[in-house]
Protein backbone atom coordinates (compact mmCIF):
# COMPACT_ATOMS: atom_id res chain seq x y z
CA UNK A 1 0.00 0.00 0.00
CA UNK A 2 1.69 3.10 -1.29
CA UNK A 3 1.80 5.99 2.04
CA UNK A 4 -0.61 8.12 0.59
CA UNK A 5 -3.19 5.35 0.51
CA UNK A 6 -2.12 4.48 3.97
CA UNK A 7 -2.92 7.94 5.39
CA UNK A 8 -5.96 8.40 3.82
CA UNK A 9 -6.83 5.02 4.83
CA UNK A 10 -5.78 5.92 8.73
CA UNK A 11 -7.60 9.55 8.32
CA UNK A 12 -10.96 7.76 7.19
CA UNK A 13 -10.92 4.99 10.53
CA UNK A 14 -10.23 8.12 12.43
CA UNK A 15 -13.12 9.63 11.66
CA UNK A 16 -15.29 6.80 11.90
CA UNK A 17 -14.12 6.15 14.92
CA UNK A 18 -15.07 9.53 16.05
CA UNK A 19 -18.71 9.49 14.35
CA UNK A 20 -19.08 6.27 16.15
CA UNK A 21 -17.73 7.79 19.21
CA UNK A 22 -20.38 10.59 19.03
CA UNK A 23 -23.01 8.53 18.31
CA UNK A 24 -22.57 6.76 21.49
CA UNK A 25 -22.17 10.30 23.42
CA UNK A 26 -25.26 11.38 21.77
CA UNK A 27 -27.03 8.09 22.57
CA UNK A 28 -26.15 8.13 26.38
CA UNK A 29 -27.20 11.91 26.42
CA UNK A 30 -31.12 11.52 25.03
CA UNK A 31 -31.46 8.71 27.24
CA UNK A 32 -31.15 10.27 30.87
CA UNK A 33 -33.75 7.90 32.39
CA UNK A 34 -33.51 4.06 32.38
CA UNK A 35 -37.03 2.51 34.04
CA UNK A 36 -35.19 -0.13 36.02
CA UNK A 37 -37.25 -1.29 39.18
CA UNK A 38 -41.45 -2.21 39.53
CA UNK A 39 -43.34 -2.54 42.43
CA UNK A 40 -47.07 -2.38 43.20
CA UNK A 41 -48.79 -2.51 46.76
CA UNK A 42 -52.48 -1.35 48.05
CA UNK A 43 -53.53 0.48 51.26
CA UNK A 44 -56.33 2.49 53.17
CA UNK A 45 -56.19 6.25 52.95
CA UNK A 46 -59.48 7.94 54.56
CA UNK A 47 -62.18 4.90 53.81
CA UNK A 48 -61.04 4.01 50.66
CA UNK A 49 -58.50 1.38 48.93
CA UNK A 50 -55.80 3.26 47.26
CA UNK A 51 -53.02 1.12 44.60
CA UNK A 52 -49.70 2.39 44.60
CA UNK A 53 -47.39 1.63 41.59
CA UNK A 54 -43.58 2.67 41.92
CA UNK A 55 -41.02 2.59 38.87
CA UNK A 56 -37.70 3.04 39.58
CA UNK A 57 -35.21 5.09 37.20
CA UNK A 58 -31.63 5.73 36.74
CA UNK A 59 -31.61 9.16 36.59
CA UNK A 60 -33.40 11.83 38.47
CA UNK A 61 -35.49 15.60 37.94
CA UNK A 62 -38.10 13.46 35.86
CA UNK A 63 -40.26 16.23 33.75
CA UNK A 64 -43.85 14.23 33.13
CA UNK A 65 -47.41 14.91 32.38
CA UNK A 66 -50.31 12.94 33.41
CA UNK A 67 -53.98 12.68 32.01
CA UNK A 68 -57.42 10.73 31.96
CA UNK A 69 -58.20 9.18 28.60
CA UNK A 70 -62.24 8.76 28.29
CA UNK A 71 -62.30 6.01 26.85
CA UNK A 72 -64.10 2.28 28.04
CA UNK A 73 -61.99 0.98 29.46
CA UNK A 74 -60.64 4.80 30.75
CA UNK A 75 -56.92 4.90 31.13
CA UNK A 76 -54.50 6.97 32.97
CA UNK A 77 -51.45 8.35 31.06
CA UNK A 78 -48.22 9.33 31.64
CA UNK A 79 -45.35 10.88 29.35
CA UNK A 80 -42.30 10.58 30.43
CA UNK A 81 -39.62 12.79 29.03
CA UNK A 82 -35.42 11.55 28.23
CA UNK A 83 -36.99 8.15 29.52
CA UNK A 84 -36.13 4.67 27.60
CA UNK A 85 -37.37 1.26 28.64
CA UNK A 86 -35.01 -1.65 28.44
CA UNK A 87 -35.59 -3.75 31.55
CA UNK A 88 -39.33 -3.96 32.16
CA UNK A 89 -41.92 -5.83 30.76
CA UNK A 90 -44.00 -3.81 28.23
CA UNK A 91 -46.95 -5.31 29.94
CA UNK A 92 -47.56 -5.49 33.78
CA UNK A 93 -50.87 -7.42 35.22
CA UNK A 94 -51.76 -5.13 37.82
CA UNK A 95 -54.77 -5.60 41.03
CA UNK A 96 -57.44 -5.98 38.40
CA UNK A 97 -59.85 -4.10 41.07
CA UNK A 98 -58.67 -0.89 40.97
CA UNK A 99 -56.11 -1.18 37.67
CA UNK A 100 -55.99 -3.78 35.18
CA UNK A 101 -52.66 -3.85 33.70
CA UNK A 102 -50.30 -1.21 32.62
CA UNK A 103 -48.35 -1.14 28.97
CA UNK A 104 -45.08 0.79 28.80
CA UNK A 105 -44.25 1.55 25.37
CA UNK A 106 -42.23 4.43 23.26
CA UNK A 107 -43.65 7.84 22.79
CA UNK A 108 -41.21 8.82 19.98
CA UNK A 109 -38.80 12.31 20.42
CA UNK A 110 -36.65 10.50 23.55
CA UNK A 111 -40.20 9.85 25.37
CA UNK A 112 -41.51 6.91 27.12
CA UNK A 113 -45.25 6.48 27.61
CA UNK A 114 -47.30 4.75 30.58
CA UNK A 115 -50.36 3.72 29.88
CA UNK A 116 -52.43 2.26 32.99
CA UNK A 117 -55.85 0.42 32.36
CA UNK A 118 -58.09 0.83 34.78
CA UNK A 119 -60.89 -1.44 36.32
CA UNK A 120 -63.34 1.07 37.22
CA UNK A 121 -64.18 5.11 36.20
CA UNK A 122 -61.92 7.46 37.88
CA UNK A 123 -61.50 11.48 38.22
CA UNK A 124 -58.91 13.59 38.31
CA UNK A 125 -58.96 14.19 42.11
CA UNK A 126 -58.80 10.06 42.46
CA UNK A 127 -55.30 9.71 41.48
CA UNK A 128 -51.85 11.19 42.30
CA UNK A 129 -48.69 11.17 40.43
CA UNK A 130 -44.86 12.40 42.09
CA UNK A 131 -41.13 11.12 42.33
CA UNK A 132 -39.79 9.75 45.81
CA UNK A 133 -35.80 10.23 46.44
CA UNK A 134 -33.80 6.71 46.56
CA UNK A 135 -34.12 4.35 50.00
CA UNK A 136 -30.46 2.92 50.28
CA UNK A 137 -31.89 1.38 53.32
CA UNK A 138 -35.35 -0.31 51.38
CA UNK A 139 -32.77 -0.42 48.24
CA UNK A 140 -35.26 1.91 46.26
CA UNK A 141 -34.22 4.28 43.29
CA UNK A 142 -35.22 7.03 42.38
CA UNK A 143 -39.18 6.57 41.56
CA UNK A 144 -42.14 7.68 39.88
CA UNK A 145 -45.07 7.17 42.04
CA UNK A 146 -48.55 6.31 41.27
CA UNK A 147 -51.41 6.36 42.97
CA UNK A 148 -55.09 5.57 42.26
CA UNK A 149 -58.13 5.07 44.31
CA UNK A 150 -60.73 2.71 43.81
CA UNK A 151 -63.86 4.16 42.40
CA UNK A 152 -66.26 4.13 45.85
CA UNK A 153 -66.54 7.41 48.30
CA UNK A 154 -65.82 6.48 51.72
CA UNK A 155 -68.72 4.70 54.49
CA UNK A 156 -69.14 7.35 56.77
CA UNK A 157 -67.80 5.77 60.50
CA UNK A 158 -69.98 4.75 62.67
CA UNK A 159 -70.37 6.72 66.17
CA UNK A 160 -67.49 5.80 68.73
CA UNK A 161 -69.20 5.37 72.10
CA UNK A 162 -67.51 8.17 74.61
CA UNK A 163 -69.32 7.38 77.74
CA UNK A 164 -66.94 5.24 78.93
CA UNK A 165 -64.06 7.70 79.13
CA UNK A 166 -64.86 9.77 81.84
CA UNK A 167 -62.06 12.17 83.40
CA UNK A 168 -61.88 14.48 86.10
CA UNK A 169 -60.16 18.31 85.95
CA UNK A 170 -61.61 19.06 83.02
CA UNK A 171 -64.32 20.63 83.03
CA UNK A 172 -64.50 24.29 82.34
CA UNK A 173 -60.71 24.44 81.25
CA UNK A 174 -60.53 26.01 77.80
CA UNK A 175 -58.07 23.92 75.07
CA UNK A 176 -56.84 24.59 71.89
CA UNK A 177 -55.64 21.02 69.52
CA UNK A 178 -53.96 21.32 67.00
CA UNK A 179 -53.95 18.73 63.94
CA UNK A 180 -50.42 18.79 62.06
CA UNK A 181 -50.38 19.66 59.06
CA UNK A 182 -53.29 19.15 56.39
CA UNK A 183 -54.61 20.51 52.41
CA UNK A 184 -51.55 21.31 50.78
CA UNK A 185 -49.08 19.83 53.54
CA UNK A 186 -49.54 16.10 53.95
CA UNK A 187 -46.96 15.94 56.30
CA UNK A 188 -44.60 13.02 56.64
CA UNK A 189 -45.89 10.15 54.73
CA UNK A 190 -45.51 6.12 55.34
CA UNK A 191 -43.53 3.47 53.22
CA UNK A 192 -47.23 2.09 52.35
CA UNK A 193 -48.72 6.20 52.12
CA UNK A 194 -50.60 6.42 54.85
CA UNK A 195 -50.32 10.39 55.14
CA UNK A 196 -49.69 12.38 58.36
CA UNK A 197 -52.54 14.85 58.04
CA UNK A 198 -54.89 12.21 58.08
CA UNK A 199 -53.74 10.62 61.00
CA UNK A 200 -53.64 13.75 63.09
CA UNK A 201 -57.06 14.57 62.37
CA UNK A 202 -58.57 11.72 63.18
CA UNK A 203 -56.66 11.57 66.40
CA UNK A 204 -57.87 14.92 66.96
CA UNK A 205 -60.97 14.39 66.17
CA UNK A 206 -61.61 11.89 69.53
CA UNK A 207 -59.57 14.28 71.33
CA UNK A 208 -61.89 17.34 70.86
CA UNK A 209 -65.08 14.91 71.84
CA UNK A 210 -63.79 13.73 74.83
CA UNK A 211 -62.90 16.58 75.94
CA UNK A 212 -66.03 18.38 75.05
CA UNK A 213 -67.90 15.03 76.66
CA UNK A 214 -66.23 16.01 79.91
CA UNK A 215 -67.00 19.29 80.01
CA UNK A 216 -63.74 20.95 78.54
CA UNK A 217 -64.11 24.04 76.11
CA UNK A 218 -62.16 22.55 73.18
CA UNK A 219 -61.27 24.70 69.95
CA UNK A 220 -59.10 22.76 67.00
CA UNK A 221 -57.08 24.36 64.62
CA UNK A 222 -58.51 22.84 61.84
CA UNK A 223 -61.06 20.58 61.62
CA UNK A 224 -61.41 19.13 58.39
CA UNK A 225 -58.32 18.79 55.60
CA UNK A 226 -57.37 21.92 54.80
CA UNK A 227 -54.49 24.73 55.53
CA UNK A 228 -55.15 26.79 58.57
CA UNK A 229 -53.87 30.13 57.28
CA UNK A 230 -54.64 29.16 53.38
CA UNK A 231 -53.15 28.10 50.20
CA UNK A 232 -49.88 28.89 49.33
CA UNK A 233 -49.00 30.35 52.77
CA UNK A 234 -45.29 30.15 53.93
CA UNK A 235 -44.47 27.75 57.01
CA UNK A 236 -44.35 31.04 59.04
CA UNK A 237 -47.94 32.41 58.55
CA UNK A 238 -49.20 28.49 58.40
CA UNK A 239 -47.83 28.31 61.82
CA UNK A 240 -48.48 31.62 63.21
CA UNK A 241 -52.05 30.88 62.04
CA UNK A 242 -52.64 28.16 64.43
CA UNK A 243 -50.67 30.22 67.49
CA UNK A 244 -53.75 32.26 66.71
CA UNK A 245 -56.39 30.22 67.55
CA UNK A 246 -54.61 30.27 71.29
CA UNK A 247 -54.27 33.90 71.03
CA UNK A 248 -58.24 34.48 70.20
CA UNK A 249 -59.36 33.13 73.27
CA UNK A 250 -57.82 34.87 75.99
CA UNK A 251 -58.98 32.25 78.09
CA UNK A 252 -56.94 29.50 76.78
CA UNK A 253 -55.22 27.93 79.34
CA UNK A 254 -53.41 24.56 77.38
CA UNK A 255 -52.09 24.48 73.44
CA UNK A 256 -51.43 20.84 72.38
CA UNK A 257 -50.44 20.31 68.97
CA UNK A 258 -50.33 16.37 67.17
CA UNK A 259 -48.07 14.87 65.10
CA UNK A 260 -46.27 11.87 63.76
CA UNK A 261 -42.76 11.55 63.96
CA UNK A 262 -40.68 10.69 60.79
CA UNK A 263 -37.18 9.12 60.40
CA UNK A 264 -34.90 8.22 56.88
CA UNK A 265 -34.39 5.16 58.52
CA UNK A 266 -37.60 2.62 58.73
CA UNK A 267 -35.93 1.47 61.81
CA UNK A 268 -36.28 4.45 64.49
CA UNK A 269 -39.54 4.23 66.11
CA UNK A 270 -41.18 4.97 69.79
CA UNK A 271 -43.76 7.82 71.35
CA UNK A 272 -42.37 11.22 72.09
CA UNK A 273 -43.07 14.61 73.13
CA UNK A 274 -41.52 18.44 72.78
CA UNK A 275 -41.61 21.34 75.41
CA UNK A 276 -40.24 25.22 74.92
CA UNK A 277 -39.66 26.00 78.86
CA UNK A 278 -41.39 29.36 79.51
CA UNK A 279 -42.68 27.63 82.56
CA UNK A 280 -42.49 24.46 84.60
CA UNK A 281 -46.29 23.74 83.43
CA UNK A 282 -44.48 23.07 79.81
CA UNK A 283 -42.84 20.86 81.04
CA UNK A 284 -45.38 19.50 83.31
CA UNK A 285 -48.07 19.22 80.15
CA UNK A 286 -45.18 17.54 77.94
CA UNK A 287 -44.23 14.65 80.49
CA UNK A 288 -48.30 13.85 82.01
CA UNK A 289 -49.38 13.37 78.18
CA UNK A 290 -45.87 11.05 77.41
CA UNK A 291 -46.80 8.92 80.28
CA UNK A 292 -50.59 7.78 79.46
CA UNK A 293 -49.15 7.63 75.95
CA UNK A 294 -46.65 4.99 76.73
CA UNK A 295 -48.63 3.43 79.53
CA UNK A 296 -52.08 3.12 76.76
CA UNK A 297 -49.88 1.78 73.73
CA UNK A 298 -46.67 -0.20 74.72
CA UNK A 299 -44.33 1.99 72.53
CA UNK A 300 -40.62 2.73 72.86
CA UNK A 301 -40.57 5.32 75.48
CA UNK A 302 -38.98 7.83 73.77
CA UNK A 303 -39.25 10.76 76.87
CA UNK A 304 -40.08 14.32 76.69
CA UNK A 305 -37.16 16.76 74.83
CA UNK A 306 -36.68 20.14 74.72
CA UNK A 307 -37.38 22.16 71.35
CA UNK A 308 -37.37 25.22 69.75
CA UNK A 309 -40.65 24.67 67.26
CA UNK A 310 -42.70 27.30 66.05
CA UNK A 311 -45.60 26.61 67.89
CA UNK A 312 -44.35 25.85 71.45
CA UNK A 313 -41.86 29.38 71.33
CA UNK A 314 -44.57 31.60 70.51
CA UNK A 315 -47.76 30.41 72.46
CA UNK A 316 -48.82 32.28 75.01
CA UNK A 317 -50.22 29.46 77.60
CA UNK A 318 -48.58 26.23 78.37
CA UNK A 319 -48.02 24.33 75.41
CA UNK A 320 -46.61 20.70 73.96
CA UNK A 321 -46.25 18.92 70.77
CA UNK A 322 -47.07 15.51 70.24
CA UNK A 323 -45.44 13.04 68.16
CA UNK A 324 -47.64 9.73 68.57
CA UNK A 325 -45.48 7.23 66.76
CA UNK A 326 -43.10 6.65 63.94
CA UNK A 327 -45.30 6.74 60.32
CA UNK A 328 -41.55 5.87 58.76
CA UNK A 329 -41.67 2.85 60.64
CA UNK A 330 -43.65 -0.29 59.02
CA UNK A 331 -44.73 -1.56 61.94
CA UNK A 332 -46.05 2.14 63.48
CA UNK A 333 -47.75 3.02 60.24
CA UNK A 334 -49.81 0.03 60.51
CA UNK A 335 -50.73 0.75 64.11
CA UNK A 336 -51.86 4.27 63.06
CA UNK A 337 -54.06 3.07 60.41
CA UNK A 338 -55.94 1.38 62.76
CA UNK A 339 -59.22 3.31 64.21
CA UNK A 340 -58.31 1.59 67.68
CA UNK A 341 -55.14 2.47 67.93
CA UNK A 342 -55.68 6.19 67.17
CA UNK A 343 -59.02 6.19 69.55
CA UNK A 344 -56.33 4.50 72.28
CA UNK A 345 -53.72 7.51 71.79
CA UNK A 346 -56.77 9.91 71.31
CA UNK A 347 -57.70 8.56 75.44
CA UNK A 348 -54.13 8.77 76.60
CA UNK A 349 -53.66 12.00 75.51
CA UNK A 350 -57.14 13.48 76.81
CA UNK A 351 -56.13 10.87 80.23
CA UNK A 352 -52.50 13.25 80.10
CA UNK A 353 -54.50 16.18 79.86
CA UNK A 354 -56.89 15.37 83.06
CA UNK A 355 -53.94 14.47 85.05
CA UNK A 356 -51.74 17.90 84.31
CA UNK A 357 -55.24 20.14 85.11
CA UNK A 358 -55.84 17.97 87.93
CA UNK A 359 -51.84 18.53 89.53
CA UNK A 360 -52.05 22.26 88.75
CA UNK A 361 -54.79 22.34 91.50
Amino acid sequence: MSLFRCVKFCCLLMMALVCLGTGLMGSAEAAKHELNYFQYSKYEDAGRQWLRIEIGMTGKQLEFASEVREIKPKQLKLTLQNTENDKLKKDISLDREIAKYMTIRDAGKKAAEIVITLATPVAEHDYRVYTMEPERRAKKPYRLVIEIAEDKLPEAEPQKPYSDTVLPNLAGHHIVIDPGHGGSDSGARGPHGLMEKNVTLAICRDVDEILRANGAQVAMTRYSDVDVYGPMATDRQELQARVDVGLVNPDTELFVSVHCNAFTSPDAHGTGTYYYPHSQRDTAIAQAIQDEMVQATGLRDRGINYARFYVLRNASMPATLVETAFISNYQEEFLLGQEQFRHNMAVAICRGISKYFGAQG
